[in-house]
């Protein structure tokens, strides 16, 4: 009769088939990013090639954030698993736009990579992904509790 999901409806569609694919290929672009700049020094890193594959991660990461807005709606069934999954990755991009900025060789102001730091936030990325990838699949399945998952730092703003 109306349009709201049963209780046991997965969610189907290319939206989430999407959103489970970049959220298992994020992961392996950043760690490939780790691989290509583990061995180099600080000031080797102003590379074009560096500040483009931050970018196309970070179109990654906006597009998964896209396709959750989109499957967000207000009177689904699913709607604060999905509010949760899009309060985790909503300004993860944020940190590596900033570091693409300051990589970029023809930037007037650039500033030396701190190696430690990064890796501090794409761990913490990493998590909030794989938080994300557990949500969606068990959207997909049908589950709309996230109950048992792990959530990745306790500071995120979500009301689930």
């Amino acid at each position: 009769m109306g349009s709201k999901k049963k209780i046991f409806e997965p969610i189907t569609g290319i939206g989430i088939n999407r959103a489970i694919e970049l959220s298992k290929s994020i992961p392996e672009k950043l760690n490939n990013f780790q691989e290509d700049i583990r061995y180099l020094d600080s000031n080797q890193l102003f590379q074009k090639q560096f500040t483009h594959q931050l970018l196309a991660i970070t179109n990654d990461l906006e597009e998964l954030n896209h396709l959750l807005l989109v499957m967000a709606k207000p009177k689904d069934i699913y709607y604060s698993s999905l509010r949760t999954a899009l309060a985790a990755v909503s300004n993860i991009s944020n940190a590596l736009i900033i570091t693409a900025y300051y990589l970029d060789s023809e930037n007037k102001y650039k500033r030396l990579l701190n190696k430690n730091t990064f890796s501090f936030e794409v761990n913490l990325i990493l998590k909030k992904l794989d938080f994300v990838k557990q949500i969606l699949e068990r959207l997909s399945k049908g589950n709309s509790s996230n109950r048992g998952i792990e959530r990745p730092v306790s500071d995120f703003r979500s009301r689930a």
